[in-house]
């Protein structure tokens, strides 16, 4: 299939055929608006491809052909907890000495001396015996699955009810080589990083955002007034395109950038001919893993715009390694309203998700890493008794989770916790990470690289932020 276009050097029409391109340098929604295509690996005209190829762009680098699916970095899951919930109420802050500390009585858990704590996950770590989220994790993780499992708290200040927190290392991540063979990183809101976080150190390539499983399935069909040819015939188009003529491809490996697209063309064409040929055989469905939809709770009948379907497809395209990173985000965590009903709710269904994660995992035996984050805290009326509402926003008592899951159980826990709460109830921003919610982010990405045994690559993906002797202090899975 061809397109004519005029030659200016000799007023004669000369064919240019539909030429194949991976989405990375412009967003999705450019995409769309092109009206040819839905997502990555697009055909584009040749004369966008002339002009990107001229352009010199800044971030060429970006546009290599990476081995679709073949990183062997673990699966990241970023949850976000919208509106500074009480995670710091939840798991159990220790002082500088790793010591309960004498009151949380400005954290509705009363006296340390008669706080009600429980133990969970194989690192024994310390939680509020009351606590919604350990109630949820335990609703939906088997106890196996817990017993494989780790769990850190991060101590970390962070501003409230913001969206400028900088949490999110799913740019990290991506650079540091996780990929997905046919989707890019997904997300939940419509921001830069896919979740109401800022991204920390590097900027994540734009993600695909889902609101409903069909979000995932259009992404990956020929769209606009292609879309109408049948199966046979866009494989057909596809096979054609990768045919490019030895004349255009000199052509571009001549301009500015040109020996960057012209090796772009070589996956960006086999890939998508694959993806058209072969789109039954994606495994993007969770319903088509019968074991996989009952841990989320979703059948035929399900509303696919549910968030339990949602974040189905989200963490199934993930841990079977369709998609890159991807980023969660449940609203409403901004429950200071007088009274305790709200938020224990909404910590119950916070517990539910990361539980669900956790047993997907566990389920599918897969190596995983999960991040849970909130923008700062909340505080209950000064009380030595356990269980008093919330009654205001308190950034100063922010937490950040990792959470981790290995089937092999090899990996070690150096501590339960990044960074420490003082005695003023409140994460201590003179340690390295306790006042920078970036530098915590960073810190966690480091733990990230050390879970996969790559903390020799640190300073490859994460250059002169911290020092050796800081990197031993915040690694504390190893």
């Amino acid at each position: 299939m061809s397109v004519n276009k005029k030659n200016n050097n000799n007023d004669v029409n000369k064919p240019e055929t539909f030429e194949t391109l991976h989405a990375k340098p412009v967003s999705r929604r450019e995409l769309l608006a092109t009206g040819l295509i839905s997502f990555s690996g697009s055909m584009m005209l040749p004369s966008f491809l002339t002009l990107l190829a001229r352009s010199g762009n800044a971030e060429a680098a970006d546009l290599l052909c990476k081995t679709a699916g073949a990183s062997d970095l673990c699966p990241f899951i970023g949850i976000k907890l919208s509106g500074g919930g009480a995670m710091s109420a939840n798991f159990l802050p220790l002082d500088k000495g790793n010591q309960l500390l004498s009151s949380y009585s400005k954290m509705g858990m009363g006296a340390g001396a008669t706080l009600p704590a429980s133990y969970e996950f194989a690192n024994n770590v310390l939680f509020y015996s009351n606590s919604g989220i350990l109630a949820g994790i335990r609703e939906q993780a088997t106890r196996t699955t817990l017993q494989t499992s780790n769990f850190v708290g991060v101590c970390v200040r962070s501003q409230d009810d913001s969206a400028g927190n900088k949490f999110d290392i799913t740019g990290l991540v991506n650079q540091s080589g996780l990929s997905g063979k046919v989707l890019p990183n997904l997300g939940k809101a419509n921001t830069a990083t896919g979740v109401n976080n800022m991204y920390a150190y590097v900027r994540p390539p734009a993600p695909l955002i889902i609101s409903r499983y069909e979000d995932i399935t259009g992404s990956l069909q020929i769209g606009g007034a292609l879309g109408s040819l049948k199966s046979d015939q866009q494989s057909k188009l596809i096979k054609t395109i990768r045919g490019i003529s030895s004349l255009q491809a000199d052509r571009i490996q001549n301009m500015t950038g040109g020996s960057i697209l012209s090796r772009l063309l070589g996956c960006s064409q086999n890939d998508n001919y694959n993806l058209i040929a072969n789109s039954s055989a994606l495994n993007i469905d969770p319903l088509s893993d019968a074991g996989f939809a009952q841990i989320w709770g979703i059948n035929a009948n399900s509303n696919k715009s549910s968030q339990d379907f949602v974040f189905a497809s989200m963490v199934f395209n993930a841990l079977n390694g369709n998609a890159s990173s991807i980023n969660l985000e449940i609203g409403g965590f901004d429950y200071h309203n007088n009274t305790r009903t709200s938020g224990d709710a909404k910590d119950l269904e916070a517990g539910r998700v990361i539980g669900r994660v956790l047993q997907s995992l566990s389920y599918l035996k897969k190596k995983g890493f999960i991040v849970v984050t909130s923008d700062g805290s909340v505080t209950s009326p000064d009380s030595d008794v356990a269980g008093g509402p919330w009654v205001s926003d308190r950034g100063t008592a922010g937490s950040a989770y990792m959470i981790t899951y290995d089937p092999a159980g090899t990996h070690v826990i150096k501590s339960n916790q990044l960074g420490y709460f003082t005695s003023g109830q409140a994460a201590d921003d003179t340690f390295l990470t306790g006042g920078n919610v970036e530098l915590a982010a960073g810190a966690m990405f480091v733990n990230y690289l050390s879970f996969n045994k790559k903390l020799a690559l640190v300073e490859t993906y994460l250059p002169r932020i911290f020092s050796t002797a800081e990197i031993d202090l915040i690694t504390k899975i190893a």
